[in-house]
């Protein structure tokens, strides 16, 4: 995988007291944001974005078709059997990835996937990593802010009115107003008070638990597709599934959306104070262009109904006679 995020202060500059420690959690970090945001086409951000991407694509045509139907026009409509396929294409690929992005790691490393499951059982498993002093200073912000801010205060030219004017540093062992913004939401993620904070705070595993949960609420999903897309589950092992398992609506793949999308979100901004996901990726082109025109004349279908008749007389070709052996076909070839 192409690496994409590095740091611009080594970790000796770093106001981190246990450097080996330190060094340890921003390799970790850099492998989870590489999984996260990485530029590979496997990493979460790209597989929610292509998701996303298909499916406002999706609801864009599906609201053509509607209008279709409530507002009948000569000279607009649908073809059935191309709209079939349409869903169907959509659904499959819409329900795959909801299913690969919430798969659980494997033990086997040449399994290795990318999904949510598998970088929140990392965190869970590096979670002592994660100490207050690592998640604040492991690149460049100082650990005491209010030092920082004072000397800060007083390097400060003055103004003609006698105020004190400056900008404010958003990086390196000068960045106070950030690192107390760093500190805040620690405090929430460790559930400590202020006046109470260490070095060593560590986050609380509730906010794992509280994640996985909420991604457990794809469940249905995964089902859904282990049964009906990537096996063709006998009807014996059919037999137990609930009414949510059976069906893959709309909402149901709505839901998963935002549940994935929120879940990622959080694992970046929030336990590992990188950015969000940004929302749904803008078109660079008009993403919506040739929708007003029809898709073909009538001397043109003649000639797409002519390859569907060659298609037709091909598959009518495929007997079983010549899956025999060579030299069984040879002794039935020469029976009277």
């Amino acid at each position: 995988m192409k690496k994409r995020y590095a740091y611009n202060y080594t970790i000796e500059q770093c106001d981190i007291l246990d450097k080996r420690k330190g060094e340890a959690f921003r390799q970790k970090r850099l492998q989870w944001m590489e999984w996260l945001h990485g530029e590979d086409p496997h990493s979460i951000s790209q597989q929610i974005y292509s998701m996303l991407w298909d499916h406002a694509l999706f609801l864009t045509v599906n609201e053509l078709r509607k209008i279709a139907v409530t507002e009948p026009e000569k000279g607009v409509g649908f073809n059935r059997p191309v709209i079939r396929l349409f869903d169907a294409g959509f659904a499959t690929t819409q329900a795959a990835t909801i299913r690969r992005l919430i798969e659980k790691p494997k033990r086997n490393p040449k399994l290795a996937v990318i999904s949510l499951r598998r970088i929140l059982d990392d965190i869970k498993q590096n979670l002592s990593l994660i100490t207050r002093e690592n998640y604040v200073c492991y690149d460049g912000l100082p650990y005491d802010y209010e030092l920082v801010h004072q000397k800060w205060l007083s390097s400060l030219p003055v103004s003609k009115t006698g105020g004190n004017v400056g900008s404010l540093p958003t990086q390196g062992p000068d960045a106070w107003s950030m690192d107390e913004i760093v500190h805040k939401n620690f405090d929430i993620l460790a559930q400590v008070h202020p006046k109470k904070r260490s070095r060593k705070d560590l986050i609380k595993i509730e906010v794992l638990e509280h994640l996985e949960a909420e991604i457990k609420k794809c469940e249905n999903i995964k089902k859904y597709v282990d049964k009906f897309i990537a096996h063709a589950a006998a009807p014996e092992t059919r037999a137990g599934l609930s009414d949510e398992e059976k069906v893959l609506t709309l909402k149901h793949l709505e839901t998963s959306h935002k549940i994935i999308y929120q879940v990622a979100s959080f694992i970046s901004s929030q336990l590992l104070w990188e950015s969000n996901l940004g929302g749904l990726p803008v078109p660079q082109y008009n993403h919506l262009e040739n929708l007003d025109k029809r898709w073909s004349t009538q001397e043109k279908l003649d000639k797409a109904q002519k390859k569907w008749d060659e298609f037709q007389k091909e598959v009518s070709k495929w007997d079983s006679f010549s899956l025999w052996p060579p030299s069984f076909r040879m002794n039935c070839e020469s029976k009277p």
